[in-house]
């Protein structure tokens, strides 16, 4: 059975408490336990003095010699005095070398409800539950090695039938059925994987580094490079080409242009999962290699395999499982992607032709949609398949080496009820069987949330809205038609069209003036995400109901680093019979759109006459920030309405 553990906001590959050397997952992190991040008790500052004195013994005997190992070491103690400090706090015991079984079991539970509380607690608070278990299971494991357990043998034997209690709950029941593959067979399949090759190459082209935004992307200017690392042939610049999207056919000699490289998925996904295994480390203005990251590169077998292993179980979860929660489809596709990985990597694989053929079982006024959202499955599957995650032909199918990955990623119960395949593990204590796991696209999953229902067209007055950049000289501004009933993110979106902005940082919007109510995006525990005043729910207000008259007026703010601001004013309102065509729709406009990250208003300007302007000292540096060709100048005042309105279209 697969006894590793993963989730959708980690990747941990499975080693046994005593051998996770490398640091990865929790124990590279601080952990959200409340003691651990708030103010120490007395309880935990005894315990941690008297870890003191152990520290160099636990280190010593934890290092096997592997990159990292005495880092991971200290890790684990930290861990271990926060839950001692638990367990000192509800016994009258003085030692932290013996332990009365049930007072630690209450201890190392308490930390789990800590964990769960802390404010980003998610389902990689599971993760954390599982590292506190590893590190106390280490630290019980080392007394009794080394002969420092206090306690009496009846109370050692008690404590190991505690974590072995939790092993076998922890080890069952799992779906799969991971094979056993001699390493040196392993180690030649992942390395022949292209997306190995293609991380590999990644990474030796970020070398000692390379810069990055504030929001941790590549500059523009080294986008075609690294694509080209990931084998996908782009180029980063401010203005789009008419040619195809990265990854989908077009003309021969079309190269595509993107804005940002989270434009080029597959770029993102390998960034993202290169951070996520700490291969990388993504810091203000600089992206480097993590400080063990060699393993990965020139490790010797064992350790590659661990470091290949790693890296595949992290894409994963960044190519299946991360999906945005506003678009209920999207989770029904990764529902339909992790059930045929699950399936494809059993006995008996699904047959491809079942699974397009899954549509016909959906009820009549389904079918469509179920075909739809089934094909974009599988043409994503298709897209791993070309990275040598999955063989696709008559059937689909997961290389045995691969089935570990598979199992470490999505043959948890808790990601299966993520994708809506099964019952949490609080509600249900049954296992996801065959049934659930194979019938993928029979009856795609219910989404949690209805998404909000697109604007229709006569249904309601129009609003003419004027939406102007503040402190833009020349004036950046645009005016657009929406319906009166459009709800506030979805005004958002329009205006993150409109401006060409990528939705990289919060937003609000503000009525009133400055000290007017603020509507913000509040997330499921009814917190937004700013200090002060807390802002109203912007889902459960529209644009008719905030300007409800010609004159009426309101601020959005985007990025409140850069502070950009946006005065929206109400021009007209028209009726229904008026003719207005599609909704919402931009009308007019000027001045070119600001670069994402570029300063504010001030920075701006400054970089619009740096570009135009040789002789300024950031003349260079600019130009090949915005990715501009030899020759190529800005133009501070142009603006294609007829393009803003095919990415409205597009939106909506």
């Amino acid at each position: 059975m697969a006894t590793t553990h993963s989730s959708a906001g980690r990747c941990i590959m499975g080693k046994n408490s005593k051998n996770r050397r490398t640091g990865k997952g929790p124990a590279a992190k601080s952990g959200p336990g409340s003691q651990a991040s708030g103010s120490v008790s007395l309880s935990a500052f005894r315990a941690g003095r008297a870890l003191d004195a152990l520290t160099p013994a636990f280190v010593q005997w934890f290092d096997d010699g592997s990159p990292g190992a005495a880092t991971a070491a200290l890790e684990y103690l930290k861990q271990v005095e926060t839950v001692l400090g638990r367990y000192l706090d509800g016994t009258p015991a003085a030692e932290v070398t013996g332990f009365e079984p049930v007072a630690l079991a209450i201890a190392i539970s308490e930390e789990f409800a800590a964990t769960a509380d802390a404010p980003a607690a998610g389902v990689a608070d599971v993760e954390n539950a599982v590292f506190a278990v590893d590190a106390v299971h280490a630290y019980v494991e080392f007394l009794s090695e080394t002969g420092r357990w206090s306690g009496s043998p009846e109370q050692l034997a008690g404590v190991v039938d505690f974590f072995e209690t939790i092993a076998e709950d922890d080890d069952g029941p799992g779906y799969l059925e991971v094979p056993d593959i001699p390493e040196a067979e392993a180690l030649k399949v992942f390395s022949g994987l292209p997306l190995i090759r293609r991380a590999t190459a990644l990474l030796r082209w970020i070398g000692d580094g390379k810069p990055v935004t504030g929001t941790g992307a590549l500059r523009l200017r080294d986008i075609e490079a690294a694509a080209a690392c990931v084998g996908v042939t782009v180029r980063g610049g401010t203005k789009r080409a008419d040619s195809a999207l990265p990854g989908t056919a077009g003309p021969a000699d079309s190269v595509p242009t993107v804005r940002s490289m989270y434009e080029v998925p597959l770029l993102a996904q390998m960034w993202s999962a290169l951070e996520a295994a700490e291969l990388i480390e993504i810091r203000s203005t600089k992206v480097v290699p993590f400080e063990d990251c060699e393993g990965f590169l020139t490790g010797g077998p064992s350790e590659q395999l661990d470091e290949f292993s790693m890296f595949t179980s992290c894409f994963l979860t960044e190519a299946v499982l991360r999906h945005d929660p506003a678009q209920p489809w999207e989770r029904i596709i990764a529902g339909l992607q992790a059930s045929i990985l699950m399936a494809a990597a059993t006995p008996e694989p699904p047959l491809l032709e079942r699974v397009l053929a899954a549509a016909d079982h959906a009820p009549d006024a389904e079918k469509r949609m179920a075909d739809a959202l089934t094909r974009v499955a599988v043409g994503r599957l298709e897209a791993l398949a070309e990275l040598g995650l999955l063989a696709i032909d008559t059937h689909f199918r997961v290389p045995p080496a691969l089935i570990r990955c598979v199992a470490d990623t999505f043959d948890h119960d808790w990601v299966m009820a993520e994708l809506g395949l099964g019952e949490a593990p609080d509600e249900a204590d049954v296992e996801p069987g065959a049934a659930e796991a194979t019938a993928f696209a029979a009856e795609p999953a219910e989404p949690a949330e209805p998404a909000p229902a697109a604007p229709q067209q006569g249904a309601q007055p129009v609003l003419q809205l004027k939406i102007m950049l503040k402190g833009s000289r020349p004036p950046i501004w645009r005016r657009v038609l929406v319906p009166a009933g459009m709800p506030l993110p979805q005004l958002h979106a329009v205006i993150q069209a409109l401006f060409g902005w990528l939705d990289y940082h919060l937003h609000q919007f503000q009525t009133g003036g400055f000290r007017g109510p603020t509507y913000a995006p509040v997330g499921p525990d009814a917190e937004d995400a700013f200090y002060g005043e807390p802002s109203r729910d912007e889902s459960k207000a529209t644009v008719g109901q905030l300007l409800p008259a010609v004159g009426t007026t309101m601020t959005y703010t985007y990025d409140f680093g850069d502070d950009w601001e946006h005065a929206i004013t109400v021009e007209k309102i028209l009726v229904d019979d008026d003719g207005v065509g599609q909704l919402p729709r931009c009308t007019a406009g000027r001045g070119a759109a600001p670069a994402e990250d570029s300063g504010g208003t001030w920075g701006w300007a400054n970089i619009v006459q740096a570009v135009n302007d040789p002789r300024h000292e950031e003349h260079q540096e600019y130009r090949e920030w915005l990715g501009l060709r030899p020759g190529e100048t800005l133009d501070p005042k142009a603006f294609d309405v007829e393009e803003v309105n095919e990415d409205l279209a597009d939106l909506f």
